[in-house]
Formats: C-alpha cells, structure tokens, sequence
C-alpha cells in the first residue's frame, strides 16, 4: 500500500496516449482477422505472430496509459514496472476477441459473445480493482459505480467483439478510410482507452478521490462510456446492415449471372434434386423434350432411352451421386425425326460434403457427329470409286492377323499394266473413268465376301475370305480384263498383275503381308504383265533390288549423281567429226557405273524417265554452247527422246524454253526418236515432230527397221535422218541378207532426200562397205566409245585415220 502524496487529478497526457495506444491496437485487428483465422496455428504463423504481438504491447499501453490517467504521477514508477502484466492481460485479451473471428463454430452465436463480453468484463473489473487495492489498501464496492461501470465495460465489450467480427469478414479488401471502418476505429479506439480510466476510476475509495469529490458528477465518465458502447452499436448494427446489403447485391448478382446462363444458354440444362428428377430446366430442354416419344418419364433422364443407353445414363449418374463431375455420349430418339446424338455433362451439387443435386447440360452433337462420320468415312474410303482405300485395307489385315483363332487367307495386290499410257494419251479424266469402270469389273470378278479396296491410281488391293481357292479367284480376275471393253465411245484393252501373298506362310503382320504382295506384283509385271504371281522369296530379292535401284535413280537426278557421255559421228570420207550423240551414265555411289540396259527399263517403267531425258537434254545443250564458247566448231548434239516423253504436253516449250535460256542455235541439237514411238499414236507424234522442224531442230530415226512395220507412213514423217540399227550392221560383211537390207534402206532415204547414219561400226571393213554403198556417215566403238566432255575434241580436225 503506498501512502497518497499527491491529489488525484486527470492527466489529459497519459489520456492522449493511451489513445495514441488503442488505435494502434485496434489498427491490427483487420491486419490479422484477414483471410479469416481457421486454427491457432494460423494466429501463431510468422506472418501473424508479430502483428499480434504488437498488438498486444499497444492495448498493454493503453492499460497503463489509462489507468494513470486517474492516478497521480507518483505512482507512474510502479505502473511501468506493472506494465508486463497490462501487456500479458492486453495479449489474452486479444486472443479471446480473435478467437471469435474464426471461420465456423459456434463463437459467432449471440450467447457466445454475451458470455466472451461477460468474462472479460470481469477479468478486467477483477484486474483494475486488484492493482487499486494494492495501490490504497481499499477500493470502491458502492453498488450504483460497480453497475454503472459493469454495464458500461459489458457493453463496450460486447460492441468492440462484434465490430472485430464483422471487419474480420472482409477478408484481404478492408480499406482503413472507408467510412464505416474509419468511424468504427475512431469509436473503437476512444472506448478501448476510456476503459482503464474509468475502471481504475470506479475502484478509487471515496474518501480518497479529489477528482470529483464524492459530487454527482462522478458518475459522467461511466455515463460516457455508456453512450460510447451504445453508439459503438447503433455504429455495428449500420456496419452489419451495410454488409449485409452488400452481401445480398453480390448474392443477388450471382444469381442473375446463373439465371442468364441457365436460361440463355444453347444447350438443355436440367436441375436435377438428390433423386435424379428434373426440378428445373431451360427452354432449349423444354423443347426438346416435349419431341421424346409418348410414354417416357419426362422428370427422369434415366428414363428417356431404353436398353444400352439407358445403361450408360445410370453409370453416368452413378459417378455424380458419387461426387463426381462426367461427361457420356449417348443417342437419344426424337419423335419425327433421326436419333439424336448428344454429350450429356453432369457436375454434382455438394452441400457440406453431402450430395444434394446436380445439373446436367445436354448438347446436341448430331451435325457433329455427321461431319465427324462423314470424315472418317472419306479417311478410310476412295472418292472416286467409293470403295475403302489402302488404310482401311492394312487395318482390316491387321486385324485378321492379331485374332487368336487366325485362319489362312490371302492378299491380292492387283495393278494395270497399261494404264500410265492410256492416262498420258487421253488424259487424267477419261483415266478417272477407266479407274472407276474397271473397278466395278473386279468386284464382279472376285468372289463374294471379298474386301476390296483402291490403294493408288491404278492398284487396287483385295483380301480373300479365308477358305476361297487364290488361284481361282486370280484368274477370274485375269479373264475378266483379257478381252477390251468400251468406257463411253473408246474401246480400251487393259490387261492386270497381280501379286499374292499368303497368311501366314509369307508373313504373319499386316506390314510383312503388304510388302509381300507388293513385290509379288512387281513380280509380275516385270515378267511382262498379264499374270498372277505368289511371293517367291528369291525373286522378291532381285525385284527388291530393283526397287531399291529406282528409289536410288531419282535421288540421282535430284542430286548430280549423273554423267553425260558423248560418241562421235564421222564423215567417212574426211574422217572428220561432224555430229555427237549424248549418251546418259550413272556412277551409283556403291554399286559403282550401273549401266544403262540396266537403269534405263526402270526409268520407262517408273516414270522417271522424263525428268531423266530432260536433264540430259539441258545438260547436252549447256555443254554444246560451252565448246563453242571456247571456240570448237559447231557441231550437232544428238538427244534420245522416248515415247513416253515425246507425247507430255508441254515438250515442245520446254525443249525450245532450253535453247532459249542458253542462246543455243536450234540447228546444233538433233533429237533421236525410235520407230516404235513414232508410230504410237501417229497424228500427235506428227505434230510435235513438226513444231520441232519449224523450229529448226532435226528429227531421227533411230533403230529403223527393228520396230513396226512403217514403211508406208515413213514419207509421211517429218523426219531429217535415218539411223541403221548395229544389228544390220553387224552382219554387213558376212550375211547377204543384211547387207540387202542395208542397201534397200540406203536406196528408199535418197529417194526421200533423208540424211543416213550407220550404228554400231566396230571394224574398218563394215565402214569400207558402206563407203562403198554411199553411206558416208557413221559411229561406233571403231571411232571411239563415248567418253566424257573433256575428251572429245582431238576429232576436232581431220582425223585422216578414220577417212577411207
């Protein structure tokens, strides 16, 4: 007990700073009650521990700030030694206030906080009259203060605990200087400071106090306090109004933004209750159930459909009672109209954990799902012959192959042998024609069950059922194409190849089975066309190799890997050079030089043949314009054209485009065309033949007489030369019968004024001869075998070695 040395008199100070104190405190509790505080854990976190902490230290300062407002300064020592338990009661005072903002519980009910406000109103009136007691010995027990101050404290308590709630709600977005917080903290913080004075007031003994003097007036500040708790109140009630209102707006927008998505949205939805019946849906669901047939439960959509589909509507349900969202495909009949497809898409409604509902969206996928079935049909399908192509066939083999009982059955890989040639000469859409005539002959031919299928422009691949007979079945195929038939006005004569291969003794995959087949057709047609052939596995070596050199001879045109040689043409009387022709060769990178009866056949066969040409053609130029550059004489290159190429369209442009890129004289470049190409389709040979001699180009006749019987066209042809074929020449010397044919053929060119060379010279009798039969222009090994540009001007002059 300490002896009283001083008046007790209001410190307007200490006041100001207890103030100063509690709204810093007060400050904190929006700082900490943010994001809601679910456990002790979360109020103890680094992140809160500090605030909260601080915020203890300062309501332990406006305790002590407050009481010595009412004290005299003497005891000011003492109440800062005292200050660990102010700020220990600030820090649990704290703590049960924040305890009420926890998400969940029962803390936020009215007993709770009535009971929270009544026990610290108690701790702190136990508090303040304990440290008076201890002060002066004696403290103030007059009824009408411990009620006044009772209800004062209780209701400041009770207001200050639900203003902490009611800011604690606006998680994270609390702005300090909104109205209703600023005035709240200002409230707050004034009520929070005048509890220590008032209360250190009320325990004061009369006999002691000379603040108010035992006068009526003492009994202001607990009437103050009073007032300061009821508009602390009136201030939470408006607060908690205004939240509400906000909280309904917000509510209420959400549940127009749901409204609008429910009724606007293009696709049914249904609301479905914890049974699976329809509470609720949209126009779009309205309509379209009103078109499901007569007699199904419209509230139930498990009971829309029968059977299978109604199946996969119950396992859909059963995952979203279960909680979980699912999306199924199903097909539902519409009255009047085809079945409809839809995707049915259910996300379940979970109320504190428990399943109470769901929506389900309905979209109707019919056009889709046409679009979808029309691409995987043209994916699997030929458009032109409507059969199923080339993929739709490996699958199906594919499939054949990996079943567990497998039988035998056998691969037909089924090719025309002309049909390149009767695309080139009537064009690509007679040849669609032909393709899609022919293709109904082979469903004809083959047996029933048979899958066909188109794998290319013109091969078609069949798979036999197992247990037909292969060898029948291939030649009704071959008897079906063995006579010409008519596609619109032109009779056409096709003949087929065919390549078989056998499951499972020629492979047991879809892959081996194809390759197979494949090289089984190959097969075939390199004996000539016209045929079947089983796949031989020797064979199928050697027409591997041969494939392997056709993919290799366009990667040689692509890539330089081709060399052009040159052979002499000499004037036999002056032994002079007077023409070359250019020879194609290829140094193959492994195999080393192939040679050209080798690659050649394969070029025709393939294709290739015409980028081949062509590349010689422009290479022959390049090079002629090279040595006249360098100052050789003018002479003539000779350049073979098959018929393959001789009848593309654009040969005439591209032939003359070449001249004219290299400024070459049209009269250095002859081009040698075989017999039989030029009595293949004659009128169109004619004319391109034509346009070459009005240019200026020259035009042979290469290997006459080894061909068709021509004769009666050959003064029809717009031809410059004739060449003898070596297999005359060969027999000039020895065999009557050639050298008459050598003199006939000398005899009909100078009737018809056509220049002549002789082939295949290889000894200086055979040219003597045919000096002395007037043929005074030849080649052969005898002057040279072709050889490389570089060696080809020693004949530049007179090579009296070779004149006779």
């Amino acid at each position: 007990m300490f002896l009283l040395q001083e008046p007790i008199l209001f410190n307007p100070y200490f006041a100001a700073a207890g103030l100063l104190c509690s709204i810093l405190a007060c400050l904190m509790i929006p700082l900490l009650t943010s994001g809601g505080i679910r456990s002790l854990h979360e109020l103890i976190s680094p992140r809160r521990l500090y605030r909260l902490l601080f915020m203890g230290l300062c309501f332990g300062g406006t305790v002590l700030f407050g009481i010595q407002a009412a004290l005299p300064e003497q005891f000011f020592t003492y109440e800062l030694l005292y200050l660990l338990l102010p700020a220990a009661a600030g820090l649990l005072l704290s703590l049960i206030a924040l305890r009420l903002t926890r998400d969940g519980g029962g803390w936020r009910g009215g007993v709770h906080f009535v009971s929270s406000a009544g026990l610290l109103t108690l701790l702190i009136i136990g508090l303040y009259y304990a440290n008076v007691y201890f002060l002066f010995g004696s403290v103030n027990l007059q009824t009408e203060v411990l009620l006044l101050s009772g209800i004062g404290l209780f209701s400041t308590l009770f207001s200050l605990l639900r203003l902490t709630l009611l800011v604690s709600r606006r998680t994270g977005r609390l702005r300090l200087f909104e109205r209703f917080p600023l005035i709240g903290l200002l409230f707050a913080s004034t009520a929070a400071s005048s509890i220590p004075f008032v209360i250190t007031l009320a325990a004061i003994p009369p006999e002691i106090d000379t603040l108010f003097d035992g006068s009526q007036d003492r009994f202001a500040p607990y009437i103050l306090l009073i007032v300061i708790a009821v508009g602390l109140m009136i201030l939470t009630d408006r607060y908690r109004e205004e939240d509400a209102e906000k909280r309904y707006r917000e509510l209420h927008e959400k549940e127009m933004h749901y409204m609008s998505l429910f009724a606007h949205n293009p696709d049914a939805v249904f609301a479905l209750d914890d049974g699976g019946r329809i509470v609720d849906m949209n126009a779009h669901a309205r309509e379209m159930l009103s078109r499901l047939p007569e007699g199904a439960d419209l509230h139930m959509i498990t009971e829309w459909t029968t059977g299978e589909q109604q199946d996969l509507i119950l396992q859909h349900y059963s995952k979203v009672m279960e909680g979980r969202a699912d999306e199924t495909e199903l097909t539902v009949q519409i009255e009047g109209r085809n079945p409809v497809h839809l995707i049915l898409t259910s996300l379940p409604i979970l109320i504190e954990g428990r399943f109470a509902g769901a929506y389900s969206i309905a979209k109707n996928i019919t056009d889709s799902k046409k679009n979808q079935d029309q691409i995987l049909h043209l994916a699997y399908h030929d458009e032109l012959t409507g059969l199923t192509n080339r993929k739709y066939a490996f699958e199906h083999v594919d499939g054949l192959t990996k079943t567990k009982a497998a039988l035998p059955f056998h691969l037909f890989f089924i090719d025309f042998d002309r049909f390149k040639k009767i695309n080139d000469l009537f064009g690509h859409e007679f040849g669609d024609k032909v393709i899609h005539f022919s293709a109904q002959k082979l469903q004809q031919a083959l047996p029933e069950g048979t899958l066909l299928s188109r794998s290319n422009a013109d091969g078609f691949i069949a798979v036999l059922p197992p247990g037909l007979d292969p060898l029948y079945a291939a030649q009704r195929v071959g008897d079906e194409f063995s006579l010409p038939f008519r596609v619109g006005q032109q009779a056409i004569s096709l003949t087929v190849s065919v390549g078989i291969s056998r499951f499972p003794e020629d492979g047991r995959d879809a892959d081996t089975l194809f390759k197979h087949a494949d090289l089984a057709r190959f097969d075939a047609k390199s004996r000539g066309g016209a045929r079947f052939a089983f796949f031989d596995h020797e064979r199928a070596i050697e027409n591997n190799e041969r494939l392997i050199l056709e993919r290799d001879l366009q990667i040689a045109i692509e890539h330089g890997e081709l060399m052009l040689y040159y052979q002499p043409k000499i004037d036999l009387r002056t032994g002079s050079l007077v023409g070359l022709e250019a020879l194609v060769r290829w140094r193959h990178p492994d195999l080393g030089i192939v040679p050209p009866l080798k690659f050649i056949p394969i070029a025709e066969e393939s294709g290739l043949i015409v980028p081949l040409e062509r590349w010689v053609l422009r290479t022959a130029c390049r090079q002629t314009k090279h040595w006249l550059n360098e100052g050789h004489s003018p002479v003539p290159v000779a350049v073979n054209i098959s018929q393959i190429h001789l009848i593309q369209s654009d040969i005439v442009e591209h032939v003359l485009s070449a001249l004219e890129d290299l400024e070459l004289d049209s009269s250095l470049l002859e081009l040698e065309v075989t017999e039989s190409a030029m009595m293949h389709n004659e009128e169109q040979v004619i004319e391109i033949l034509s346009r070459f001699q009005q240019a200026g180009i020259s035009i042979s006749l290469d290997d006459f007489g080894t061909g068709y019987s021509s004769l009666s066209y050959l003064h029809l042809l717009p031809i410059d030369c004739l060449k003898i074929d070596r297999s005359f020449i060969k027999g000039i010397t020895t065999n009557e019968n050639s050298r008459a044919i050598v003199e006939m053929i000398l005899t009909m060119a100078r009737q018809l004024d056509l220049r002549i060379v002789a082939e295949g010279i290889e000894y200086a009798e055979q040219a003597e001869l045919l000096r002395e039969l007037q043929c005074f222009t030849a080649q052969g090994f005898y002057y040279g075998k072709p050889v490389s540009a570089s060696e080809i001007f020693p004949f530049e002059e007179t090579d009296r070695r070779f004149a006779l």
